[in-house]
């Protein structure tokens, strides 16, 4: 089974995400940034989603540092956005620092599923 790290500081938005895509694929959650990077050191993961906003390190600075250590590991894991800023800057950023796709939260179940499709096959 895939496996996907689904990062949000929102006790909500990880319980959410995690019983909508829990049949599917093998879900491991961090709540903040910190987690996040000792996690992705410790295990890959086939696809992370991440909030933007959140304590310690934002989304945009830890998709930054993940594209940073996967360069030298010649490997590079689709990262999805799931945060609640529709601004173009907050977008252009992490695009900038290697997001593969920016969803707007509230995010519908079955566009998220089709995007994970898309990145997974």
């Amino acid at each position: 089974m895939l496996k996907i790290l689904v990062v949000d500081d929102n006790p909500i938005n990880l319980k959410f995400l995690f019983y909508a895509l829990r049949h599917d694929y093998d879900i491991e959650m961090a709540q903040d940034g910190d987690e996040a990077l000792t996690k992705t050191l410790a295990k890959k993961y086939d696809m992370i989603i991440l909030d933007l906003w959140m304590p310690k390190i934002d989304g945009a600075e830890i998709t930054r540092q993940i594209r940073s250590l996967e360069s030298n590991m010649n490997r590079a894991t689709p990262i999805i956005f799931c945060t609640t800023s529709n601004a173009d800057a907050d977008k252009k950023r992490c695009y900038g620092f290697g997001a593969n796709d920016y969803l707007v939260k509230p995010v519908q179940v079955n566009q998220l599923k089709e995007r994970l499709s898309y990145y997974l096959g």
